[in-house]
Order: structure tokens, then sequence, then C-alpha cells
């Protein structure tokens, strides 16, 4: 089953006609970003939604006045930058807060995607990837043909963002149960991967996606 196609993929034609765009997503700890590097040495473009989420709250970013207006001045370390630790204890747990934050963010992140598709087929690539652990819950599924989740057990994302955030198991938990379960992913997935073994394992599953896809693309470029 893994990097087998499971569902027919989305039309999408107000994409960009010679660019195929995936979407890939998974609970945190899952290996989203080592996934992602894997495809963008296969040739893909890649768009972290992370990334473009630092860029829009930098000062002077698309989102970084917005979000000031909302949740005040008190988020802002003394050189004016977003102190998103702060800004993350005020709306974690708090769905009026972080529904508020989301209807700023989302947009603003989804546009920026836009446009770095537009690069991504300036630059003559085909596939783009667009790595983003809230790809589903911001309705980005309509920016792609495909959605790709990576899929480990809960255990071992627990002990992932333990290792990795330095995080309490508590706090990891508690994290993994703020997003959107693997079972959820995997329901509206067209292709499901897993970092659960070695990383020649993950390459191999990765290379095999891989290969199948080009098949799709080809049948899709103008």
């Amino acid at each position: 089953m893994l990097g087998n196609l499971l569902r027919p993929p989305y039309k999408r034609p107000e994409l960009p006609p010679a660019l195929y765009v995936i979407g890939l997503t998974g609970i945190s700890g899952s290996g989203k970003s080592s996934v992602a590097q894997r495809l963008k040495g296969l040739g893909a473009f890649v768009i972290d939604c992370d990334q473009l989420g630092h860029r829009a709250y930098a000062p002077g970013g698309p989102a970084y006045q917005p979000v000031v207006e909302a949740f005040g001045t008190d988020i802002l370390h003394k050189d004016g930058i977003i102190n998103r630790k702060v800004l993350g204890s005020r709306v974690f747990g708090n769905k009026k807060q972080l529904k508020m934050l989301t209807d700023i963010m989302w947009p603003v992140i989804a546009k920026l995607a836009r446009e770095e598709m537009d690069l991504a087929v300036a630059e003559g690539k085909h596939v783009c990837v667009i790595e983003a652990a809230v790809l589903l819950e911001a309705g980005w599924q309509n920016m792609v043909h495909e959605v790709w989740t990576i899929v480990i057990p809960e255990t071992e994302a627990v002990r992932r963002i333990v290792e990795r955030d330095g995080l309490s198991e508590a706090a990891a938990q508690s994290r993994l149960q703020s997003q959107m379960s693997g079972q959820q992913l995997v329901d509206q997935s067209h292709v499901v991967l897993s970092t659960l073994w070695e990383p020649h394992v993950t390459q191999s599953q990765v290379e095999k996606a891989w290969a199948l896809l080009q098949k799709r693309v080809d049948a899709i470029k103008p």
C-alpha cells in the first residue's frame, strides 16, 4: 500500500497547467521534512509552509500588522519581532483565539504558496510539494492534485517530539491531540508513506511513489 495511489487525483484546472502539486502532511514528528527533502532530491520544488509562516510573521511581512492589531503589542519582543512562544501560549487550548489567528494566517500562507508555485513554473519544475502540518485543517487540499500523508504510531511520534523539541511526554501528547489524527489524514489521502523504519526503507518508498507519480504527471502535461 505504501507509495501506491489509493484514490484518483483531484482535477485542478485553476492551478498552473504545467505544474503537478502534492500536499505533504502528517502528524507532528511523522517525518514530513525528511520526506520533503528526499522528494527535493528527486527533482521536486518544495514549499515549506512553516517557513512561509515565519516570513509572514516577520516585521513588514503580510501577517505582521494584522496579528499585532488582533493580539496586542504585548506579544512582541523588545525589538518588535513577534514572540511566537507568547502568541502560541495565548492561542493554545483557546479555540476562539486560535481561530482568530488562523483566519489571519492561513489565507496569507496560501497566497505566498501560490506565489512560490509561480516560481516553480518559472524554474521549469513539473512537480511541486507543499509541506504543511495543517494542510487539511486549512483547506489547502484545494491547491493540490494529491494529498500525501506520512504515518507513524502515536507512541513513536511522542518519542520523536520529546527528543527533537525537548518537550515533556505530556506536552508532546497534548500537541498531537490538537491536530487531526493520523487516521483522519489517511482517510483523505491519495498516497501514504511511513518513516517508521530505517532511512533506506523510507528512501525506497519515496522513490517508488515518485516513479508512479511521474506517470500521472506525464498524463496531464499540456
